[in-house]
């Protein structure tokens, strides 16, 4: 191919262009020194320059049709076009090695890649199989148990499937695993509906909006979310009686916002320092919502309102740790 090229440079100059080869012999080379190294095989570019230079050499320096040059300016310009011809086939040859190294390292990124999601994808796979092994143990060991035990086992097991919801919900963006959060409270809120409140005149609504979170704040604020409806559904709503519970997840400025209110029977103010309100009872589930707010850089504000209570949670968007 490069000989064509070449080949078909000389064949232009000689019939076609007589007076401009004559003239400016080798500027008609350049570009096919540049074709050569560009798109043909590596070391087409050198191969080019010389051919070039003998085709100049032979057809339109004096004395013609004749390999060498007596005269010393064209000794000279053939030199300089040698010298500039292998400059380019260099840079070209470089460039191409440089895109050829990219190409295999672009490659091996996507593949590395690949294998990443397919790794992550099986991991919470797995992941969640554990987690049903857990609650099916967990929910076969409540049958032979009391009912306070049951009721404790019970609660045990929600608490493992919110987690588990987690890992259904795992996205990975920019090499962090992140979770939506409006997908997760949303499911979240329909498993409670099924699993506490299904045989309760008890209506649970749920507002979140769309937010990527952390894994790290979504498994806290899942369990909140879980044993602030388990609560309200067994406290504030006594002898079947009708009411609401409303989960609604925002971003207030620099922060999220978590507010799970009832319009229940409310509770007594228990009074702590300077008079404020704070959560009633050392139940296990109040002691670890506290814990799980700390977790989210935050502290768990119990309101008394008319009627019902809230249970609210401000999350810093970045926990300092």
């Amino acid at each position: 191919m490069t000989v064509a090229l070449v080949s078909g440079v000389v064949w232009i100059q000689h019939n076609w262009a007589p007076e401009a080869a004559h003239r400016y012999p080798f500027l008609a080379f350049f570009p096919i020194i540049f074709i050569a190294g560009s798109f043909l095989d590596r070391g087409n570019g050198f191969f080019a320059t010389v051919l070039s230079a003998l085709a100049v050499s032979y057809f339109f320096l004096e004395p013609r049709y004749w390999i060498e040059s007596f005269n010393r300016s064209d000794q000279v310009a053939l030199g300089l076009f040698v010298l500039i011809g292998f400059a380019i086939s260099s840079v070209v040859e470089a460039l191409h090695r440089g895109l050829v190294s990219l190409a295999v390292e672009h490659e091996r990124v996507s593949e590395a890649v690949r294998d990443r999601d397919v790794l992550l994808n099986e991991l919470s796979h797995r992941t969640r199989n554990d987690f049903a092994n857990v609650v099916t143990l967990l929910n076969l060991q409540s049958r032979s148990a009391n009912a306070e035990a049951r009721e404790a086992l019970a609660s045990a097991a929600e608490r493992v499937q919110t987690i588990a919801r987690v890992h259904r919900r795992l996205e990975l963006r920019d090499e962090h695993v992140f979770v939506d959060t409006k997908s997760y409270i949303e499911e979240l809120c329909a498993d409670l509906r099924l699993s506490r409140l299904a045989m309760r005149p008890i209506a649970l609504e749920c507002r979140a909006e769309s937010h990527s979170i952390s894994l790290e704040k979504a498994v806290p604020l899942g369990l909140i979310i879980n044993e602030s409806v388990t609560n309200a559904a067994k406290h504030a709503f006594p002898d079947q009686k009708q009411g609401t519970i409303l989960v609604h997840f925002q971003k207030v400025g620099e922060v999220y916002k978590l507010v799970v209110a009832d319009d229940g029977v409310g509770r007594k103010k228990v009074s702590g320092e300077g008079g404020a309100a704070r959560p009633g009872g050392d139940g296990i589930g109040n002691r670890l919502m506290g814990m799980l707010a700390a977790q989210l850089g935050s502290k768990l504000e119990v309101e008394d309102r008319t009627p019902g209570t809230a249970i609210v949670v401000t999350i810093p968007e970045k926990t300092v740790k």
